[in-house]
């Protein structure tokens, strides 16, 4: 299920040729679907569902029933007394009462069921096709690159306390090398698809260590995420090389969908100069066909870039928390304030009608994710606090309760 607070309802293919019932019909199989992504993720946390027991109003539609049992695959059957509130506080009375002894004695004489549905074969195999081939990458799809952009336009980001909803990005710099497809499909099956990779050239971190991935590897973790149906997946290059201008047709051929660029790696004598060239290599990203972002070091302030973020070729900041080259690194506090610079800069001087995101990378963990989120940011890469957990989902989901706790205290 899809837990970013941003997130709306899309009609996606809708054409002169639907009419009014089509639609409503859509919107039906859409909150079937939506059951469906939830009985998986139960299932996947070790629940067992063998059947769907369904009160309220959609008891009232036989279509909407059917529904149910042909999108999930499982028997949906309809109580006898289909008002759940009301007869739940029947049985709590006829409790209270000395009527039954207890409540699951209560249950047992009260619950009575009057309809099971089961799957019609034909119709779950045509939704079997439609839940994994579209729906699974309607969100992905359009969640950051759409959603998120009308937000910012109509001003109506969620940032207040107890509202915020991180997007995580998982770093592959941290994780198995050996088993870079298994890694991969461990984000995608945890629900994080918005991918980090390091590009070190070995020449810009001047160190025989700091060598990692090139473009074949990328058009590599690119046919992975296609092959798991979820082509919708973002992948981010943070491209820490030298003359980074020579990595940007190849990387687009390879299905990056962000090209990050350090800043401290471009040309220039001074800071306009600098200005200059990198306005040129991001005018050269975005004519590739890919996002442009910019990266920069914990010791540089975001005031150097100002300058570059008015040109509006430039959709994501990467602040770095940790000195880049290698994982696991103590997270630097310094990039709090950075944020938040970069937060009132965003607020009260840049064109909000433009997308602007705000990435922290390095040392994101339980305890510094709220900070971050607390300061404003709005993606965070996180690598071995993710990887090192044999349960991935589990460790994204320890940083989103840390996030809301926070938020909530």
């Amino acid at each position: 299920p899809v837990t970013d607070p941003l997130a709306r309802g899309a009609l996606v293919g809708l054409s002169l040729a639907h009419s009014r019932s089509h639609i409503w019909r859509a919107f039906m199989e859409a909150v079937c679907f939506g059951t469906r992504a939830c009985i998986e993720s139960l299932e996947k946390a070790g629940h067992n569902c063998q059947q769907i027991i369904i009160a309220g109003g959609a008891t009232r539609s036989p279509l909407w029933l059917q529904m149910h049992s042909d999108v999930t695959g499982k028997p949906v059957v309809v109580c006898e007394n289909a008002d759940a509130p009301l007869l739940g506080c029947a049985i709590l009375a006829s409790v209270a009462a000395g009527i039954h002894q207890n409540i699951d004695d209560a249950v047992k004489a009260m619950v009575r069921t009057s309809q099971h549905l089961q799957p019609n074969q034909e119709a779950m195999d045509l939704y079997d096709t439609f839940y994994n081939e579209v729906y699974r990458k309607v969100s992905p799809a359009v969640t950051e690159s759409i959603v998120h952009s009308i937000a910012r336009i109509r001003g109506g980001e969620i940032k207040e306390k107890g509202h915020v909803e991180p997007i995580i990005s998982p770093s592959l710099l941290a994780c198995d090398w050996a088993d870079i497809k298994g890694e991969v499909k461990r984000c995608i099956k945890s629900g994080v698809p918005h991918l980090h990779v390091d590009i070190f050239d070995g020449v810009y971190l001047d160190s025989p260590y700091a060598f990692t991935f090139g473009p074949k590897m990328v058009s590599a973790i690119r046919r992975t995420c296609d092959d798991l149906g979820a082509k919708g997946a973002i992948i981010d290059l943070h491209m820490c090389v030298e003359r980074p201008g020579r990595f940007v047709e190849a990387m687009a051929a390879a299905g990056a969908t962000r090209f990050i660029f350090q800043w401290e790696a471009v040309g220039g004598e001074d800071e306009s100069e600098r200005v200059i060239s990198a306005t040129a290599l991001a005018r050269k990203i975005r004519a590739a066909g890919m996002k442009c972002g910019v990266s920069i070091n914990p010791t540089t302030p975001p005031r150097v870039l100002y300058s570059l973020l008015d040109s509006g070729l430039i959709d994501l900041v990467d602040i770095l928390a940790v000195e880049p080259g290698f994982g696991g690194q103590v997270f630097q506090t310094v990039a709090l304030n950075k944020i938040r610079q970069l937060v009132e800069w965003r607020q009260n001087d840049y064109d909000n009608t433009k997308q602007l995101f705000i990435m922290v990378d390095g040392g994101v963990n339980e305890e510094t994710s709220p900070k971050v989120i607390d300061a404003g940011a709005d993606i965070l890469v996180a690598g071995s606090f993710l990887f090192k957990n044999e349960d991935l989902g589990e460790a994204v989901m320890a940083l989103k309760s840390a996030v809301h706790s926070s938020s909530l205290a």
